[in-house]
Order: structure tokens, then sequence, then C-alpha cells
């Protein structure tokens, strides 16, 4: 596994009677402002998030829209959230890519004030395709990403190490559900 990635902190996922929910909680040694501005300013966030070259764009205010478009073949593509709830710099919660699907962002001070814990939820109203699509590894690499931008060391999306983190998840028997 890259020693700039920290696979040791797994997300959970519990399947719910409206679909399924994927927590992480996230320790981050960084102020809470500094972790807010790496979350909505659209130059800290095409550091991290998007696996892809984007120019992002974000309208940060309930209703607005983080928007990624990029490139693909002789076209381009867009990926769009809608923001739904707004509480700066503590709370950001924005639609998904599946329909009725929603990530929310929750940030605290750390009580020694030695950073911030950032507390991220995604609901997906279809966890077994959420799984399939690789959603639960997926937002927890994004995170390892997020932490390696904010110290200064952006990562490029490496397939090798999302595939090691993905095995990883599943010997831990989190890329399935229980019924």
């Amino acid at each position: 596994m890259s020693t700039h990635l920290n696979p040791t902190r797994f997300g959970t996922i519990e399947r719910t009677p409206e679909g399924g929910v994927i927590r992480y909680d996230r320790k981050l040694g960084f102020p809470i402002d500094d972790v807010w501005s790496a979350i909505t300013d659209p130059a800290r966030l095409a550091e991290w998030w998007p696996p892809f070259a984007a120019d992002v764009t974000v309208d940060l205010r309930v209703g607005g829209s983080i928007s990624f478009p990029w490139s693909e073949g002789a076209g381009m593509q867009t990926l769009a959230f809608t923001i739904l709830r707004l509480e700066p710099p503590t709370l950001l919660e924005h639609s998904h890519t599946s329909p009725g699907s929603w990530m929310r962002y929750e940030l605290e001070t750390l009580p020694d004030g030695a950073g911030t814990r950032l507390l991220v939820t995604y609901f997906v109203p279809d966890p077994d395709l959420g799984i399939e699509r690789g959603d639960i590894v997926g937002a927890h690499y994004g995170l390892d990403r997020l932490e390696a931008a904010l110290g200064g060391k952006p990562v490029p999306v490496d397939m090798e190490v999302f595939a090691q983190l993905q095995d990883a998840y599943a010997k831990r028997g989190l890329t399935t559900l229980q019924a």
C-alpha cells in the first residue's frame, strides 16, 4: 500500500429501511477553516475529489451547485450536485450521483484544539449498487487524498492503491451487506 495514504480508517455501512448509510469518522491534524476550505473551494476540491482532471465550480449556497466538468473523448461530461444544507464552517450536505443519494460533511474542532473531526455520512438508496460501484471504497480513498492535499502534498488517483484498498475492505467484509 502506498505510504501517503492511510488505509486503516475504514468506513462503516449499514442497511436502513430507506437504503444504506456509509459513515467515515476522521480526525485530521488541520484547523477547521482549512478543512472547510478544502471541501468547498473549487481549486482545493480539484486536488482530491475527482478521479479525473476537472474544472470544479462551487456556488456555495443552499440550492447552489458543485460541478465537476471533464473532457471525455470528443465531448464534455459533468457531474453536478445540489447543495442541500450549509452551515459554514461546520456542515455541508449535497446531493450525490444516484437519485435520492446525498453526502454530508460535519466538522468540529477537536477538544484539545489539535485539529478537526470530520464525520462524513453518505446515503445511498440502493446499497447493493453503491457497493458494486465501489462507493464505500471510493469515498474512503477520496478522504485519504483529502488528507494528503491538506498536508500540501496532493496525490493523483492511483488505481493500484484503489484496488489494494478494495481488497482490504473485502477482507473486512465491508464490500457486502448482511440482510
